[in-house]
């Protein structure tokens, strides 16, 4: 088992793709959790002039609100990665676990989670957490997180739904079922292992789709109010009209950030697609 996994890591390794994804990704992780700590400046208090250039003084310069960027920076990173693990983890979660009972159980339970799941699919997504949002007075990290998670999980929930069919075709099932297993422990114990690829390149995707909603729902002002984000950072550029005065440095280093996390986490998940689809 333990050589197997071995074997299948060096060979997830090998691929160039998912090498550089990796690397990539564990930069920006390294400079969201280890950056604030070491740059101990407030990314919320006035600290200078407004519009200050990037110099000795300040590596990023500062923004329309006279605020160090490289501390927004900083913390935005950290803030968006957070948005992003924890929406991700709330849709997967939803999307395994619906998925699984919908093919596993069928019949009604089926047809209430496919219902449930066309529905979510019928009205965009990113509308949906626009109506949410919209209706909270007050957003953190954890409140906007919780909205694209819940949102977020309806098409991966069908992909879930149709492997777990495809195996519970599998003979070693049907030996399962006539041993007189439960259908909970079938799929803790036969479908969830088998599934486990798929489930690392979903985690990934909606990693990268939950960051970048978060961009999109705080650029329209319905997303985030209290924390810093890359989305907030991008946002406060947008109002103030940074791109057209020319204050580069409160746009390129939080957009090219978020270009460089989508990246990596797609180059992540279709590398360990093709890698398992294959096999």
């Amino acid at each position: 088992m333990i050589s197997s996994i071995s074997s299948t890591i060096i060979r997830l390794f090998r691929i160039k793709k998912f090498a550089i994804g990796l690397l990539i990704l564990l930069v920006v992780l390294f400079i969201g959790i280890v950056g604030p700590a070491i740059y101990e400046v407030s990314p919320t208090r006035t600290i200078g002039r407004r519009y200050v250039p990037p110099g000795e003084k300040y590596p990023l310069g500062t923004d329309a609100l006279g605020r160090d960027v490289l501390a927004q920076f900083l913390h935005g990173i950290r803030g968006s990665l957070y948005v992003g693990a924890i929406a991700s983890a709330i849709s997967l979660s939803l999307a395994i676990f619906l998925g699984t009972i919908a093919a596993v159980f069928g019949g009604l339970v089926d047809k209430i989670v496919m219902t449930l799941s066309e529905i979510l699919l019928l009205i965009p997504s990113i509308l949906l957490m626009m109506l949410l949002a919209a209706y909270l007075p007050e957003r953190s990290l954890w409140i906007v997180a919780v909205v694209i998670g819940i949102t977020s999980w309806a098409g991966w929930c069908r992909g879930f739904r149709s492997r777990t069919l495809s195996i519970l075709s599998s003979e070693f099932i049907n030996l399962a079922i006539l041993s007189g297993a439960s259908r909970l422990n079938i799929i803790i114990r036969d479908i969830v292992p088998i599934i486990a690829p798929y489930v690392l390149a979903a985690f990934a995707m909606l990693f990268s789709y939950s960051i970048m909603a978060e961009v999109g729902l705080t650029l329209v002002g319905v997303g985030m109010t209290k924390d810093v984000t890359l989305g907030l950072m991008l946002y406060v550029a947008q109002i103030y009209a940074n791109i057209s005065q020319g204050i580069w440095w409160t746009i390129v280093p939080p957009s090219i950030t978020v270009t460089l996390i989508f990246l990596s986490l797609y180059m992540i998940a279709t590398s360990i697609d093709e890698l398992f689809s294959y096999r």
